[in-house]
């Protein structure tokens, strides 16, 4: 079949195949001069065929179900390990101050402050706490001038400590509550298991983040083992991905885009030629018109 290639007087004839690879076979026997379609330009491809200008640039994404917080999960954070050794560093610091100012002026001060080292301790510690709150009850103050320096001190320490603290507490629990389990990045991808494509640097970034990835062909195939539960999450190229990705389940499932390994798609040849030149023309000019946008989201369109 004969038909006119952009807007030059070029004509050919469209040879169909299966498979990029195959298509590439056929670079490589000179079979074919050009290979048109979604090839992304990669470094073992080069070696295999000349590319044209990259007329689109895409980048793998992540398809994933929605996964709510259970009531666990909400509070789980005050569970963690981080917030249990902040909360006891805080307690050991209490404890150094109230020590402190034990030493300060509450041992020479046995009426106020109790005869005893642990009630005198416990006294500082409290005068500590109020402090670092800003509450100051009142029942407890500095007398000397030593002991105004430590509680002088610790109240700009403590200010300081205690925005920090709260701050933190408060970025967990947003962040806890904004993700919630939905697998949104890599660093989610901890003991899931993932359809990825035969990308040997995807395969190795998701080993090395604990996931276990499941080859597959295509991300019609990749979607179908997600929907059947038989993986975790989906990570492809987001173009084939938003266009297998049916509108009924848009409300279950979500696509991350956090530029991971970034594509170009271009045109392979059998080598730099004048035809080559030629076709770069045409696509710079119709990526310069923002064409190639629109003819790829009107594709993704004509799946709904």
């Amino acid at each position: 079949m004969e038909r006119n290639c952009f807007k030059t007087d070029l004509e050919y004839n469209l040879v169909p195949y299966k498979t990029v690879d195959l298509g590439l076979a056929a670079i490589q026997d000179k079979k074919i001069d050009v290979l048109i379609g979604p090839i992304t330009i990669n470094s073992d491809r080069a070696l295999r065929a000349s590319f044209s200008q990259p007329y689109f640039d895409t980048e793998m994404a992540i398809l994933a179900p929605i996964l709510d917080l259970t009531i666990w999960d909400r509070i789980q954070p005050f569970f963690s390990s981080t917030f249990l050794y902040a909360v006891l560093g805080l307690l050991l610091v209490l404890t150094f101050v109230g020590f402190l100012f034990w030493l300060a002026e509450g041992k020479y001060m046995s009426e106020e402050y109790g005869n005893s080292a642990i009630k005198g301790i416990g006294n500082g510690i409290w005068l500590a706490i109020v402090t670092m709150t800003t509450v100051g009850y009142g029942d407890y103050a500095p007398k000397t001038i030593l002991g105004r320096f430590i509680i002088g001190s610790w109240m700009i320490i403590s200010l300081i400590m205690a925005t920090s603290f709260v701050a933190g507490i408060a970025t967990t629990l947003s962040i806890t509550s904004k993700e919630g389990k939905t697998i949104t990045s890599l660093s989610h991808l901890d003991n899931k298991m993932v359809a990825i494509p035969a990308n040997q640097r995807l395969i190795n970034n998701v080993n090395l983040v604990g996931g276990k990835p499941v080859i597959v062909s295509n991300a019609k195939e990749g979607y179908s083992k997600l929907l059947n539960g038989e993986v975790d999450a989906l990570v492809y190229d987001v173009i084939p991905l938003e266009y297998v990705f049916e509108n009924s389940k848009k409300s279950d499932f979500v696509i991350s885009k956090k530029n991971i390994f970034p594509q170009h798609y271009g045109f392979a040849f059998q080598e730099a030629n004048a035809l080559k030149k030629k076709i770069d023309l045409e696509l710079l000019k119709l990526k310069e018109g923002d064409a190639v946008t629109r003819i790829i989201n009107t594709w993704i369109n004509n799946n709904e």
